[in-house]
């Protein structure tokens, strides 16, 4: 078993050559080894020629039939389904491949074939399949457990019943009564009753600071790659942001992703988010991804702690689009634009002006600002937009403005 979880290691750092080797290394020691089978089957998916994969298809097929002790009752048919829609898919038969994908779209390890039901009922055709197998493969969850010999069974001694000891015999104790005080304004029940409010009172208290702490902390979501991470090989290099180079890169950052959103960390979380939906990463991290940026909430200005340096949004435009940022500057025109208003004013950052567009909708009201050393200033906390006219500018939607 831990020859065939190197194996898949092989396959999920891209070596599908290697993996394939290993798989086949494995079903000369293992005939009957039906997830050696299903890698050599997957290995071979991206390879020019799929004679191969065709001939492990069929081979992966016979051996889940005739493989003893009910392997119906494992994961392995769910596979061999996503194996056959992917040799439909190959044929230009979607409509077998969506029949395929329908009948195991209500098990747990289904969400793959649920994806591509939506993708399949508003795409009609699939371009050129072969090139993008890694969209259609699905590594098992967990491996099989290794077959063990129980252990023989050993008499057990007998247990000999224990008399119960009596022990010491002690006197009942005195009770000692407490010295009555009789005084007018004291008593202590007054005192009791007294502590247990202030008790009360105390205990509500650090209840609701302890809820309201909890309240205001980001929900991180329960995801994770570790198990199915990978380096896709890069077909296109115009279509993708951001090339990984190892599997370990990719986990690593969307580890870091959860560590910056819970220390509310917005702004850093969703450039690695978007750096790892538009890189060469397996198909299922690019979808956790797209689910984890839902996540990241938009928060209040008096919490936000993630302020971005103007230099930073030129050098990667896209992968910070609708960043946080708080700008403030010298205030040049105000332009009444549809139902909102038009801010331009010069932003000064370490010696460097920025020309910056802010657009404030009629639902985002303007507040007041005190004016500084006699000029008209504006501060805007907003989205960042991208860059817009000759000069470049910066455009940012406004959530609050104060001039």
């Amino acid at each position: 078993m831990a020859g065939l979880a190197a194996a898949f290691d092989l396959f999920r750092g891209g070596l599908f050559a290697e993996a394939k080797a290993a798989a086949q290394q494995i079903l000369a020691d293992e005939p009957q080894n039906i997830w050696a089978y299903y890698l050599a089957a997957i290995s071979a998916a991206f390879e020019p020629d799929l004679k191969e994969f065709e001939n492990y298809l069929a081979e992966f097929e016979a051996a889940l039939l005739h493989t003893p002790g009910r392997p119906h009752e494992t994961d392995a048919p769910l596979y061999l389904h996503y194996l056959k829609a992917w040799h439909a898919l190959l044929a230009r038969d979607v409509e077998k491949a969506l029949w395929h994908y329908l009948q195991i779209a209500d098990q747990p390890e289904g969400w793959l074939a649920r994806s591509l039901i939506k993708k399949f009922r508003k795409v009609k055709e699939i371009t050129n399949p072969a090139f993008h197998a890694a969209d259609y493969v699905v590594l098992p969850a967990t491996l099989p457990p290794p077959k063990r010999p129980l252990p023989a069974k050993s008499p057990l001694p007998a247990i000999l019943p224990q008399k119960e000891s009596t022990g010491w015999q002690y006197a009942k104790p005195r009770q000692l009564k407490l010295p009555q005080i009789r005084l007018a304004a004291f008593s202590w029940w007054r005192l009791m009753i007294a502590l247990a409010f202030m008790s009360v009172a105390t205990t509500g208290y650090f209840y609701h600071r302890y809820r309201s702490a909890r309240a205001a902390e980001p929900q991180v979501p329960q995801l994770q790659v570790a198990d199915s991470a990978a380096v896709m090989p890069v077909v296109d290099p115009a279509k993708i942001l951001y090339r990984y180079k190892t599997r370990e890169a990719i986990i690593a950052d969307f580890d870091r992703a959860k560590a910056n959103l819970k220390a509310n960390k917005v702004n850093q979380t969703r450039y690695l988010l978007l750096r790892l939906l538009h890189s060469n990463a397996d198909f299922q991290t690019r979808e956790k991804s797209r689910l984890f940026v839902g996540f990241i909430p938009e928060p209040d200005f008096a919490a936000f702690n993630d302020n971005l340096r103007l230099k930073d949004l030129f050098e990667d435009i896209r992968l910070r689009r609708d960043s946080l940022v708080v700008i403030g500057g010298e205030l040049r025109d105000a332009i009444a634009e549809g139902k909102g208003m038009l801010y331009q004013f010069i932003a000064n950052e370490n010696g460097e002006e920025y020309r910056i567009h802010a657009y404030r909708s009629e639902i985002v009201k303007e507040e007041t600002r005190s004016e500084t050393q006699g000029k008209r200033t504006v501060q805007v906390y907003g989205r960042f937009k991208g860059l817009v006219g000759a000069q470049q500018a910066i455009y940012v939607e406004a959530l609050r403005v104060w001039r």
